[in-house]
């Protein structure tokens, strides 16, 4: 085993601990029997429903991904293109950020079209995906200020001072020490082989970004933008009605936890597992819904842990049906292009 497949692997556990952790930091102090018991009394075609926007989104950004895909000259069934974006979310699951890789691996293996510009096409998705998640972040600090002043506020009655500043010192040394190297060994990298497969892979990648200005059907790629943005909202907004202790919430509410819901599953860890729980049940306190207890004292009736946890699960087994039917869609698709060559 070389030392990169080792550093992977150390990574990915690492991931999986802290997954794990926050997860028994959550629910060691809960009742499992009747925290079940509480989950069942959750309207559950809410719940349905917003798996329907799941699935809606997947599809959406499949089809949007053909767009792109279009403007560099290749072609791609809607079935597979949207068979490969779930095998990414499914990957996702399992290992943190491996989705984009094993999303473009998966059409190549199907369609032939090469990795470095599929990849430079989802940099474009990323991009797009992240001037819109600014923008939600912008709406939502002016609807909900309060709110989030609240949520910092709540965030730093369980860390000291001292931790955040010894934070920010790591970080800058970390940022400096990564600096200094690259100058001295710049001139080194420049002549390796390594450095030549980078350029090669950039310009894989600049031709993944010209697609934007060749795009024919623009109209289609910005309304699949909105709709996969739609459906996040939806995702979340539609199970408050759900639960009794979250049906009063509002759309600013939604939209307030659909940040916070983002930037949770953001942190690298399996799926957003742990994370997405922790950070939405702090906003749910914050708007009023349930107490956060983060390790402390244990109440399986509490809505703010509740909620987060139906929306995860029902995600989840999005991810896992969607992934599960597109793996077998795209190895009947191969096996279907290799009997036709």
């Amino acid at each position: 085993m070389n030392k990169k497949t080792l550093f992977k692997i150390l990574k990915y556990i690492a991931s999986l601990g802290f997954a794990f952790g926050i997860l028994f930091f959550l629910f060691k102090n809960q009742d499992p029997v009747q925290l079940l018991a509480e989950i069942k009394k959750v309207d559950s075609k809410w719940v349905v429903l917003s798996m329907i926007f799941g699935v809606w989104a997947y599809v959406s950004r499949g089809l949007r991904w053909i767009v792109l895909i279009d403007a560099l000259g290749y072609k791609s069934s809607k079935l597979n293109s949207i068979a490969a974006v779930s095998v990414g979310y499914f990957t996702n699951m399992f290992i943190p950020r491996a989705g984009e890789i094993s999303r473009c691996t998966a059409l190549n293996q199907v369609e032939k079209i090469p990795v470095d510009k599929l990849f430079g096409t989802i940099l474009i998705e990323r991009v797009i995906d992240f001037i819109f998640l600014f923008l939600l972040i912008f709406l939502t600090i002016l609807l909900k200020f309060n709110d989030i002043f609240n949520f910092y506020t709540t965030l730093q009655t369980h860390q000291t001072e001292n931790a955040g500043n010894n934070k920010i010192f790591i970080l800058l040394g970390i940022g400096a020490f990564g600096v200094i190297t690259f100058l001295f060994l710049r001139k080194w990298l420049k002549k390796s082989k390594f450095y030549e497969k980078v350029l090669a892979f950039i310009d894989g990648l600049k031709e993944g970004f010209k697609s934007i200005k060749n795009m024919k059907r623009k109209s289609a790629f910005w309304a699949h933008t909105f709709s996969i943005w739609i459906m996040y909202f939806l995702m979340t907004y539609i199970c408050f009605s759900c639960m009794q202790e979250t049906s009063h919430l509002t759309a600013g509410d939604g939209l307030f936890l659909l940040v916070l819901g983002g930037i949770g599953m953001v942190i690298p860890t399996p799926g957003g597992i742990g994370s997405y729980h922790a950070i939405v049940m702090i906003g749910l306190s914050v708007l009023g819904v349930g107490t956060v207890y983060l390790g402390k004292g244990g109440d399986p009736t509490n809505p703010a842990l509740i909620f987060p946890t139906i929306v995860h699960v029902a995600q989840t087994l999005v991810a896992i049906i969607m992934g599960s039917l597109s793996l077998i869609v795209l190895f009947l698709s191969k096996k279907k292009n290799n009997v036709t060559i």
